[in-house]
Parts: structure tokens; C-alpha cells; sequence
């Protein structure tokens, strides 16, 4: 395990904020009943959460995971699939309590849908694309090389974009989000991103950080833009896009610049993979249990407080755990 000294408190400071805007997403796109248009803006503002947190997966590959692709996804498999697992089942279990209905169809497609998209627990979505994604890249990148593997990934992302952001102008009608947001068309481009970022890592402390922030905001212009006039609709018209690619890596490059130092990020960023698994569910209760489906701004700041709290204590009770057995 990392320790909090060794961590990178910046990148752990992305991951927080990458937390918040899936949570700020995930409220904004369930209708932001008190002020539409604004949550519009809001919902296409956090959408650089999860391009950033599969970059950040990539970011920490090494060399020797990438020439054997099949290990690197079993790795990776290991580490989230029990998660999606555990969720996904307690999502289900829940819907069932209350008398409604699974969330899939119990057939051999309906099961593999449910294994490609998460299913009723629709954010876990990321964790098999997150697979997939790593299987592709690690095998593009033995057989083809980075540059290839790049352009590759484009064209992927480009077919993705086609699929979704823009099936309806070019269509006619929209397709479901699980044909364009999974780990063929959306994750490898960031995942390629995250190993060319770690592999010049070194050339980014000389990237002035006003150039920085000044692509950040005319790629998060251009990302709203495409939602305004390309798709005209609120809400979830629009989720991800030509200038997504830009903002996402914009952003990361932000805080892969600045230099933060505060421990309490190392504390935070660790965490956030559990809140992110449960923040659907506290969202839920705040919405259906506390009443709060209608304020949405205090359910994105009661859902990622919550959220994340719960994960840091999660952590630390775990850690007191293994501490007592280490000494029994």
C-alpha cells in the first residue's frame, strides 16, 4: 500500500474533485428541479470527472503492465470487479425491497447488458469499461506502438461521439448511453492520455500554468457549447463530446502542474473510489427518504460530504482493524 507521505497530494486534490462532479452530475442530471437552465450549465461542467479518473487509472501503469494485456486486465479486474459486484447486487436487493423490479432482464443478453453497463446501479458503468479499456490499450500499444494506439483511440472516440453526443442531428434519434460510454469507444483515448502524461511528466513543469487555465476554459466553453447547440436540450441531451477530450486532459494537466502539499488530500483521494461506489445510494435516500430531490444544490453538498465521509471512515475503521490483528 501507498503511504499518505509517498502520495501525490495534487492528483490525490483531482480525484476529490473528480468525486464532486460525478456526484454534482448525477444530481444535475436527474432534472435540477429548482433552476433547469443553471443545472444544464452544472451538468456540463462536471462532465471532466470521469475522463479524468480514467486517466488517472492509466497514469499509474508501468512499462511491464502493458506487454502482457490479458495480465494488465485481470489486474484491474481483481481490483474493481469485486466492487461492481457488491454494488450492483445491493442496488438490485434494494429495488427488490421495495417492490420494485430488478433493473434487468434475466437472459444471457439481458445479464451481459447488465454486466457492460451496471444496470439499475448505472455509475458502475466505469469499472468494466474500465477493464475492457485496459485490455484494448495494453494490447494496441504491444502489437502497434504509442502513436498508433493514439490514433487508433481517436478514431474509437470519434465513433463514440458519433454514436452519442451527436446521433441526433446526424440520425435523427439517439442510441443508449451504454453503445458510445463503454470501454471500446470512450475509455482508451483517456487511458492512452494517462501514459503519454506519465511518460512526459517530466515536460509539464514547464507548461505555464495562465496557458493551462486558458485552454481548461475555452475546452469547457466549447464542451458547453456542443450541449447548447448541438443537442438544444435539457436534461441529459448531452453527456460527452469532441471538447470533452480537451477539458478532461486540461484539467488533469492543471493539478499534475500546481503543487500541492496538504496531507489531508492524500486522506481524501484514497477515499474516493468508495465514495464514488456509494453516492448513488446517499443520494437516494436524501431524495426519497429526507425529501431533498427538489434542492439540489444541498443534495450535491449533503451527497459528497456524505459520501466521502463514509468512505473515509470505512478506511480508517479497516486500518484500526488490521492495526489490532497486526498485534494480537
Amino acid at each position: 500500500m501507498t503511504s499518505e507521505s509517498s502520495r501525490n497530494a495534487s492528483l490525490d486534490a483531482l480525484r476529490v474533485l473528480s468525486l464532486f462532479g460525478i456526484v454534482t452530475l448525477h444530481v444535475a442530471g436527474g432534472g435540477f428541479a429548482d433552476n433547469k437552465p443553471f443545472g444544464f450549465v452544472v451538468d456540463e461542467l462536471s462532465r471532466f470527472a470521469v475522463p479524468v479518473f480514467f486517466l488517472m487509472s492509466a497514469y499509474f501503469w508501468k512499462d511491464a503492465d502493458l506487454v502482457a494485456p490479458l495480465r494488465l486486465a485481470g489486474k484491474v479486474a481483481m481490483r474493481v470487479m469485486p466492487a461492481f459486484a457488491i454494488i450492483l447486487a445491493l442496488t438490485i436487493g434494494l429495488r427488490l425491497l421495495e417492490g420494485g423490479r430488478p433493473g434487468f432482464e434475466p437472459t444471457p443478453g439481458g445479464l451481459l447488458l447488465l454486466l457492460w453497463s451496471g444496470g439499475p446501479a448505472f455509475h458502475l458503468w466505469f469499472l468494466p469499461a474500465l477493464v475492457l479499456g485496459s485490455a484494448v490499450v495494453a494490447t494496441l500499444m504491444k502489437f502497434t506502438g504509442l502513436r498508433w494506439t493514439l490514433a487508433i483511440a481517436l478514431a474509437l472516440y470519434a465513433i463514440g461521439t458519433i454514436i452519442g453526443a451527436y446521433s441526433k442531428p446526424l440520425f435523427g434519434h439517439g442510441f443508449p448511453f451504454w453503445m458510445d460510454r463503454n470501454g471500446l469507444f470512450f475509455a482508451p483515448v483517456f487511458l492512452v492520455a494517462g501514459i503519454v502524461l506519465r511518460r512526459h511528466r517530466g515536460a509539464l513543469a514547464d507548461w505555464p500554468i495562465p496557458v493551462i487555465v486558458a485552454a481548461l476554459v475555452t475546452f469547457a466553453s466549447l464542451h458547453l457549447a456542443e450541449g447548447y447547440f448541438v443537442v438544444g436540450r435539457y436534461a441529459l441531451g448531452h453527456d460527452y463530446s469532441l471538447a470533452t477530450l480537451g477539458y478532461g486532459l486540461a484539467v488533469a494537466v492543471l493539478f499534475m502542474r500546481i503543487e500541492l502539499m496538504n496531507p489531508i488530500w492524500s486522506t481524501l483521494g484514497q477515499a474516493t473510489f468508495g465514495a464514488y461506489l456509494i453516492h448513488l445510494l446517499v443520494l437516494k435516500v436524501l431524495a426519497s427518504n429526507f425529501g431533498l430531490g427538489r434542492h439540489s444544490l444541498l443534495m450535491i453538498a449533503l451527497g459528497f460530504s456524505i459520501s466521502l465521509g463514509v468512505a473515509v471512515a470505512w478506511r480508517a475503521g479497516r486500518a484500526l482493524l488490521a492495526a489490532r490483528a497486526s498485534q494480537a
